[in-house]
């Protein structure tokens, strides 16, 4: 399945969190994100950054708890991968010497978009899911 749109992703930036709203397009069982949404279709312009699904430990995506945001409409994204050298503790990673967890909030500008976020999303895990067993 494939979505686009905007959603707000909260990152780590000089040690601190922030959240940035980006353009986001889900293809291939990846989220790619860029700034704006004409950089997507220019594409001399590479995607601002991605999450690869296919390493989502997330197993159904759902709405996140006031603990771990309190932004409405959030969502959440725990990505599992082998540790790459620079790869380091922070607010949203935790590493060791063989894999790096990432937590991704992302948040959807109304409860209907999130709703639909979310079952794009669920249906790429549930693909992913498939194709792993």
């Amino acid at each position: 399945p494939s979505h686009k749109g905007f959603l707000t992703i909260f990152q780590e930036e000089s040690g601190l969190g922030a959240w940035n709203r980006r353009w986001c397009s889900v293809q291939d069982n990846k989220i790619y994100y860029w700034l704006y949404p004409e950089d997507e279709v220019n594409m001399n312009k590479e995607p601002h950054g991605e999450i690869d699904l296919r390493n989502c430990k997330t197993e159904r995506v759902s709405v996140a708890s006031r603990l771990d945001c309190a932004r409405p409409n959030t969502f959440v994204l725990v990505i599992l991968a082998a540790s790459q050298p620079g790869d380091r503790n922070s607010i949203i990673t935790e590493t060791n010497s063989k894999t790096t967890q990432t937590k991704y909030l992302l948040s959807a500008d109304s409860r209907e978009e999130r709703k639909q976020w979310m079952e794009v999303l669920n249906n790429c895990l549930l693909t992913v899911l498939s194709w792993n067993h």
